[in-house]
């Protein structure tokens, strides 16, 4: 699954996220193990997952794969592992095809490894919209997502003058189809929620 093109010239040829966004503009993110089964009815291909721990991250990974999902797994909430190359190896080998991080180590091994990196961040205020900037010249991952949602629009500017395609998907806070349909209209390319009833929209 996703074998065509890649913007870091890894080892495996990925599919750009920007091709899954298109049909999966809102993105389930799943934070309690009993969401698998309704994140995986969902239209399009991605799924997050932000939950899990030693006993159950495998069992919910494969869940998502089985149904042709393609299970991006958020490193920093899993409960028991650390942030390094092992942890990520580990995912990689029960099948996890990407790894979402606010911590650059573990991003950098995953695009290594012929994994998805995506970038998890935090617009605070102007000095955070350099820091992401810079990170993202010296570390070209595959997708942004930005928190809250509702100010990642502030950011597209910059990040459109490092990368044309790099595409940016709005996490957090989102609390109506409304605001979803405002943040697609100004250029995101997915948001991200754990809000099931949104899933299937």
């Amino acid at each position: 699954m996703g074998e065509s093109g890649t913007r870091n010239g890894g080892p495996a040829q990925l599919t750009p996220l920007g091709f899954f966004c298109k049909d999966t503009p809102i993105i389930p993110a799943i934070r309690k193990p009993e969401f698998v089964e309704q994140a995986i009815a969902s239209r399009g291909k991605l799924v997050y997952l932000l939950t899990g721990d030693l006993d159950n991250v495998e069992t919910m990974i494969r869940k998502i794969v089985a149904a042709e999902k393609i299970p991006l797994v958020n490193l920093d909430l899993l409960n028991g592992f650390s942030r390094d190359k092992y942890a990520v190896n580990y995912l990689k080998r029960v099948g996890a095809q990407g790894i979402i991080s606010t911590h650059l180590d573990p991003l950098r091994h995953a695009l290594a490894i012929g994994l998805y990196g995506i970038q998890r961040t935090f617009l605070l205020d102007s000095g955070a919209m350099d820091t992401i900037s810079n990170q993202l010249r010296n570390t070209p991952v595959h997708a942004l997502e930005i928190l809250p949602a509702l100010v990642a629009p502030k950011m597209l500017a910059r990040v459109r003058a490092i990368s044309a395609d790099l595409p940016v998907v709005g996490g957090g806070l989102i609390e109506t189809m409304k605001e979803v349909e405002e943040l697609l209209k100004q250029g995101l390319s997915a948001v991200s929620t754990s809000n099931p009833v949104m899933w299937l929209r």
